[in-house]
């Protein structure tokens, strides 16, 4: 998708898509290092900002509006949006060419609890985390329960869920017993990746998961590193650069094996490339571009969508794929 000005939807939302520059600075990993060392390296352009849109209505009664509370997931397939806001505890389904949303299920009859995780396939199937529920749901794209992935025995509280379209397998992050399992195409468990503990291939306090071309990156709370990166055999590649990331909530990967991850506390989004740190975009506020409580990230067609929780909105980043290095000291030609 080419880059363009996205028009302004005077109604659907509270910022326009105007091309406002997200200054990425390289810094040094956190806790350790001279911070005045930092210096600009590249710009993410922030796209646009959805925080609601029109609902409904008639010519009677005119538009009705919908408004974003908490969202705490996303996922994105082109033009069509999914978000899960645990404030209006509705899935919802936002059209970005129309700034149109439509509600696609009513969560407080679906779920026992939070819904940790989405992952849309090109299909637009979806399948949800039921966080409390200890189980995944995976639906057709007109709504229609396909298949539920639950397991009393392995499966304690699913914080992420991803499909590796190629193979047709479900991996699913477990947040209690610290482990990612693998489910094939009939939805059968055929193995899992990791165990708890300390060390190479071992977590404590799984948050997230995602796909890479160059392996599984799992990302918890606790450990010296915050994000590992496993074969696909389940053996340890390697870890990211101890210090830089805090709480991750969220990771994507794009196929230069760049990882952009969220971090809950810092409230900025870490950028990483084969481990290590390149730069750091957004901080701490409720301007555009600058985040509260970041739950989820998704990456589609170039377009990074960020769930900022606490600040009631989905932002849109358009990433640039070009010239990000690591992280240089000031010592470093």
């Amino acid at each position: 998708m080419s880059l363009r000005c996205q028009r302004s939807r005077l109604a659907a939302l509270s910022a326009t898509a105007c091309l406002l520059l997200l200054t990425a600075c390289a810094r040094l990993p956190l806790g350790g290092g001279d911070d005045a060392a930092a210096r600009p390296r590249e710009q993410a352009v922030l796209w646009e900002v959805i925080d609601g849109g029109i609902s409904g209505g008639n010519a009677l009664t005119g538009p009705e509006y919908l408004r974003l509370m908490r969202p705490v997931a996303v996922a994105a397939r082109g033009p069509n949006v999914f978000i899960v806001d645990e404030g209006l505890e509705k899935l919802l389904l936002y059209h970005r060419d129309t700034g149109r949303f439509r509600v696609l299920k009513d969560l407080r009859r679906l779920v026992s609890g939070s819904v940790s995780d989405i992952y849309v396939s090109p299909d637009l199937s979806y399948y949800l985390a039921d966080l409390d529920g200890g189980r995944v749901l995976h639906f057709d794209a007109q709504g229609r329960l396909i298949r539920t992935f639950e397991d009393p025995i392995n499966l304690g509280r699913p914080v992420a869920v991803v499909v590796d379209e190629a193979s047709g397998y479900v991996f699913i992050a477990d947040g209690f017993n610290d482990d990612v399992l693998v489910y094939n195409r009939a939805g059968l468990l055929s193995g899992a990746i990791g165990r708890r503990g300390d060390g190479p291939g071992r977590f404590r306090g799984i948050t997230a998961f995602a796909l890479g071309s160059d392996g599984y990156y799992v990302a918890t709370r606790f450990g010296e590193t915050r994000v590992q990166v496993m074969a696909d055999d389940g053996r340890f590649l390697k870890a990211f650069q101890k210090d830089t990331v805090i709480f991750p909530t969220s990771i994507v990967v794009d196929a230069g094996h760049r990882a952009f991850v969220g971090d809950y506390l810092t409230n900025t989004i870490r950028v990483f490339r084969d481990g290590a740190y390149v730069h750091s975009l957004g901080r701490s506020g409720s301007a555009p571009g600058q985040f509260k409580r970041i739950t989820d990230l998704w990456l589609d067609d170039g377009f990074l969508y960020v769930a900022d929780g606490l600040n009631g909105r989905i932002q849109v980043l358009r990433v640039t794929p070009e010239n990000l290095r690591a992280a240089r000291t000031p010592d470093t030609p």
